[in-house]
């Protein structure tokens, strides 16, 4: 089967998947997005065979048209061109042949992940190749962009300070290992070795949910300007993404073990609650409202210093009792502006954060002269070990 055979064939397979598509999405049958797919893949197979066509060179047809006797002679009615006078004048006519000879097609310089990903987003999910695909969408970099034009706004992202693990189903278990209570017994000489018993676990149960959202991005903006897409829907993305772990995770901190403290002896609660409600091994750390930093940081010790310490070894910068400090807003663990509240833990132990689908995007058709362009994120935030945070709220 020749090139434009197939070609052929693909246009005509095309226009009845296209009628079998409209079909089934009038119909709303379940298949509606595996019927669309295949016909943005059959359109995409009939424009690479529409370049391979026009990429053949034009004598090709009057080639395959002769007998084949004298392929391969030199045609003596043609003159022979004359020869390179200097090897300058060979190097010049060696560039001008390699310029007039047709290119292959499918050979491309190497791109860059963004160069390819900006094609993905201008050509509304056409082009693909290069890139990750979800659900012929594309995996967005992890990549914060700092816009000096943007709004500041400092956000902390507490995904990075609990358990994240990557998963492929949407439910499962999670096992972490208790902490040992055996001990090994004294044993005589070449005696038989007592049995001392299994380790035990605890099976932490997670499921995924699915977060999505849209932005709306005008086809002008698309058509006519320079816009850096990958750089607008990256912020977006990702600033979408912190606030809605950071929620889910605020959320199940503020399920932990609650204790109510007094303002008036706030520094003598709190150091009780750290030095007498964890296990030793605990590696702890603070994530404290807004309301509550600022109680915090205008208590002082008895020689006048701030209880609050800047620690350049600290990820936060800030220390409280010698353990590092996160800061997060007033209404990060469901309460109102002002409210002063604070979690003290291991962060690592108390959350398991399932990871299902980091960002994917992809175009969604709209009514209107533009195109909806749809972020998803997929994960599930679960609390592991019980005993390895408190929840204090300051009265």
């Amino acid at each position: 089967m020749t090139i434009q055979e197939e070609l052929a064939q693909k246009q005509t397979e095309l226009r009845s998947k296209i009628v079998e598509a409209r079909k089934a999405v009038a119909d709303k049958s379940d298949n509606a997005d595996s019927l669309m797919t295949e016909v943005r893949d059959y359109e995409s197979d009939i424009k690479k065979l529409k370049e391979l066509v026009d990429a053949m060179p034009d004598t090709l047809d009057e080639e395959d048209k002769g007998d084949g006797k004298d392929a391969g002679k030199p045609d003596d009615s043609q003159p022979t061109p004359p020869e390179p006078a200097d090897d300058k004048q060979r190097s010049h006519e060696e560039k001008k042949e390699a310029r007039s000879m047709p290119q292959p097609v499918g050979k491309t310089q190497k791109k860059e992940y963004r160069d390819l990903l900006n094609e993905f987003l201008h050509s509304k999910g056409e082009k693909r190749e290069g890139i990750k695909s979800t659900d012929v969408g594309a995996v967005i970099p992890k990549e914060i962009i700092y816009n000096p034009e943007a709004a500041i706004a400092t956000v902390t992202d507490l995904s990075s300070l609990v358990t994240k693990t990557a998963v492929t189903t949407s439910k499962g278990t999670y096992p972490i290992l208790k902490r040992a209570s055996a001990k090994l017994p004294t044993v005589a000489e070449l005696a038989k070795n007592p049995e001392l018993g299994k380790p035990e676990f605890t099976n932490v149960e997670w499921s995924v949910d699915t977060y999505r959202g849209y932005i709306p991005v005008s086809q002008e903006s698309i058509a006519d300007a320079q816009v850096d897409l990958v750089a607008l829907v990256s912020n977006w993305i990702n600033q979408v993404k912190v606030n809605t772990s950071n929620e889910k995770i605020a959320a199940v901190l503020a399920k932990f073990t609650a204790k109510s403290v007094k303002s008036a002896t706030l520094v003598d609660d709190l150091k009780t609650i750290k030095n007498t409600a964890f296990d030793p091994a605990y590696n702890l750390s603070w994530v404290v409202t807004a309301s509550a930093y600022n109680a915090l940081d205008l208590l002082k010790d008895t020689t006048g210093r701030p209880l609050l310490q800047e620690e350049i070894g600290s990820a936060t910068g800030t220390t409280l009792f010698g353990k590092p400090l996160t800061v997060v807003e007033d209404t990060a663990f469901g309460g109102i502006s002002g409210v002063k509240q604070l979690f003290i833990g291991d962060l690592e132990r108390a959350s398991l954060f399932a990871n299902r689908e980091e960002a994917a995007v992809r175009w969604v058709d709209n009514d209107v002269y533009g195109q909806l362009l749809q972020g998803v994120l997929r994960f599930g935030v679960s609390s592991a070990d019980s005993a390895a945070g408190v929840f204090v709220t300051i009265s």
